[in-house]
């Protein structure tokens, strides 16, 4: 004999020597797809990968060993497509850049999901989550391997379908099992026959359980649907899901079942809805659940069953109720016949008497003379008794009236000495009203948690997953409708982009009441920022483009630069290129060219405001102080005066800026320098 090893193809061994199993005919040497993980990879030293046995956009199933146990499972594989790859020639999986926050948050869906099957193993008719654990840059779920068949084979081996009578031995237990998950705040979203399983008992199994996007249309992942047993709102993401989405799928599935024909598709249903009822098409099935199963298929989700208890205790409703007169029927005789037969006989009792007959007359007043016999005989016995017993019967009362005399002085006694404490103690009433006032808080927490819990027995709607998506598009779907209200806070987060949600006040698949306002905490934004630069810009398109990026505190402030052009920035307080902390309260200042206009004066090529002779700092305050009232405008007279006033000051030529340093008696450069910052006084003088 030789050696043995696992088939790849079927997870059974085989002989080493073997190049195709003989138990399902895959060969050794069969290609694989590059984009999955190939045969015979082991993750974490347990569990041994076989081949691809399907995949949607979410990830791909791969049937697997468990080599710690020695059994067949299935292990899922989170591969979301369109936002990662495959390493060549690796089972690693590589993220697009500019989809990681979105990848990120995908698998966080995947994990809870899988967490919340793992906590559902005792659950029958699913397939629960048997291990969970991360590895090549992904998440691995992993699934007992089921030994059975699809519903959609088994149909076809059973003449294409079943009668109401195998339905209703058949799927009672999978209701009951689909009502926990949805207790669960697990949604399916693709009950069909194609998810459903039967086993070798004969038992149904639900599998296939995917995230929120995989079966929704114009979500992140291309859509997985299952035409015909998809309801309507499953076809337009604004539309609310929730547990009547499965209603739609199972009633679509029993109608399946019974009919031997899938329903029509809600897109073309909502065109032109034409779907008979099963009992049309099928005679045999009862027309009361007919009508159920319409109700379940309803296009409107408000006008739809809403949970599967209803659905179920509709359907079996009209066969209870067809027993119960059965029941009542067969007690009301029986009371009334034992009523009625005495009064015949009476007045046959009184004819007899009247017969000859001795035999039964001498009977009845035998039976009448001793009971008034045995009565005095008991009577008088009775008497005796009393008379033995007065003692024994005096004994107990006056037990009990001591007892509760002891009780009442006992009572007294403790009132009397809380008194006298009370009165000694002033701090007992406060340790009283302490106790009193912790036991009123557990009251209210009490019946705070009742009235949380009857908020959540009303929630109507499951909370969809809004991490990393954009809060006005978001805000835009939901609250367009009333269905959603929220109430966003800002914070900084350098994982997010600006404008995307970063949490949710509810988690993504609990439960909620339509209308109530969501909390969600969005995005503004990295913390911090790396200054533009702000050559040839103007103050105005500098300000935005500072907004853009997040930046709003910022002062500004004007300087004279014949350099620059009025109104464009001329510096900063911080050099372009460095980091500025949006979070540090550091406030950036902004410089911007606001040159006056020079009055008689001439300005160089080289944009150096040149002063003339009346522009001295003498003159400047000389016309300050001389307008006292600016409508009256100055003697002229002022200006010779001022000159003779200075009869040393030379006159000042078109190349007096360049021949100041050869002067002694010519105004410097600061004063040159105050005679532009003060140009400004001569512009809004009357004397100009």
């Amino acid at each position: 004999m030789g050696e043995r090893r696992l088939c790849y193809g079927c997870m059974e061994m085989k002989l080493d020597y073997h190049k195709v199993c003989p138990n399902c005919g895959y060969a050794d040497n069969t290609p694989y797809d590059p984009d999955y993980i190939a045969p015979g990879t082991v993750l974490v030293d347990r569990y041994a990968v076989g081949i691809k046995i399907g995949h949607n956009s979410e990830g791909a199933t791969y049937i697997g060993y468990n080599q710690s146990l020695s059994s067949k499972v299935l292990i899922r594989e989170y591969m979301p497509q369109g936002l990662c790859r495959r390493v060549q020639g690796r089972a690693t999986i590589s993220v697009n850049p500019e989809h990681v926050v979105q990848y990120k948050a995908l698998m966080e869906e995947f994990k809870e999901l899988n967490k919340n099957l793992a906590h559902m193993r005792t659950i029958s008719h699913i397939n629960p989550t048997l291990d969970l654990f991360e590895a090549n840059n992904t998440t691995y779920a992993v699934y007992e391997y089921l030994e059975g068949i699809k519903l959609i084979d088994y149909l076809n081996e059973n003449a294409g379908e079943l009668t109401w009578k195998q339905v209703s031995e058949l799927f009672p237990p999978f209701f009951t099992s689909l009502s926990l998950i949805h207790n669960q705040n697990i949604v399916h979203r693709a009950i069909s026959p194609e998810t459903i399983y039967v086993t070798e008992r004969g038992e149904l199994r639900l599998c296939g359980f995917s995230i929120p996007a995989v079966r929704t249309e114009d979500t992140e992942l291309p859509c997985e649907m299952f035409h015909g047993y998809a309801a309507p709102e499953q076809y337009f993401p604004n539309m609310r899901q929730g547990t009547w989405t499965d209603v739609y799928g199972i009633s679509a599935v029993l109608y399946r079942i019974l009919t031997g024909c899938k329903p029509t598709d809600a897109p073309s249903r909502m065109k032109s809805d034409n779907l008979c009822p099963p009992h049309e098409t099928n005679t045999n099935v009862p027309e009361h659940v007919s009508m159920v199963i319409m109700e379940g298929l309803s296009l409107s989700y408000e006008k739809r069953i809403r949970t599967i208890t209803e659905l179920v205790t509709r359907l079996f409703e009209q066969e209870q109720t067809e027993s119960i007169p059965i029941s009542q029927t067969v007690p009301p005789p029986k009371p009334v016949q034992p009523v009625h037969q005495p009064h015949p006989q009476k007045p046959q009792a009184k004819q007899q008497p009247k017969q000859p007959q001795k035999q039964q007359n001498p009977q009845k007043p035998k039976q009448k003379k001793p009971a008034p016999e045995t009565v005095r005989y008991d009577k008088e016995d009775y008497i005796a008794d009393n008379h033995e017993n007065v003692i024994d019967r005096i004994k107990v009362p006056i037990i009990i009236t001591v007892l509760l005399i002891c009780v009442l002085l006992v009572i007294a006694i403790i009132i009397m000495n809380l008194i006298d404490m009370s009165s000694a103690d002033s701090t007992q009433p406060t340790d009283i009203t302490m106790y009193y006032a912790e036991t009123t808080d557990n009251i209210v927490t009490e019946l705070v948690t009742e009235k949380e819990t009857v908020q959540q027995n009303l929630a109507d709607s499951q909370m969809p997953n809004l991490i990393a998506k954009n809060f006005d598009q978001v805000k835009q779907q939901f609250e367009a409708d009333g269905w959603i209200h929220f109430e966003p806070t800002y914070e900084y987060s350098d994982r997010y982009k600006s404008g995307l949600i970063i949490s949710q006040g509810v988690a993504a698949g609990e439960s909620f009441k339509s209308g109530s306002i969501i909390p969600v905490v969005v995005s503004k934004g990295p913390s911090k920022v790396q200054l533009p630069p702000f050559e040839g810009k103007s103050l105005a398109a500098y300000e935005a483009e500072l907004e853009g990026i997040g930046l709003t505190n910022y002062n500004t402030s004007t300087v004279v630069n014949y350099d620059v052009e009025n109104g464009y920035v001329t510096g900063l307080s911080k050099a372009p290129g460095e980091m500025f902390d949006l979070t540090g309260g550091e406030t950036l200042m902004i410089y911007y060219a606001d040159n006056p206009l020079p009055l008689d004066s001439s300005v160089q090529n080289n944009n150096t405001y040149v002063p003339q002779p009346a522009q001295t700092p003498a003159n400047r305050q000389v016309v300050v102080e001389t307008q006292p009232v600016p409508d009256t405008p100055a003697a002229p007279a002022d200006d010779s005066s001022s000159e003779a006033e200075n009869p040393e000051e030379p006159a000042v030529d078109e190349n007096a800026g360049n021949n100041d340093s050869n002067t002694g008696d010519t105004p410097s450069n600061d004063n040159a320098e105050a005679n532009n910052n003060n140009a400004g006084l001569f512009e809004v003088s009357p004397e100009q």
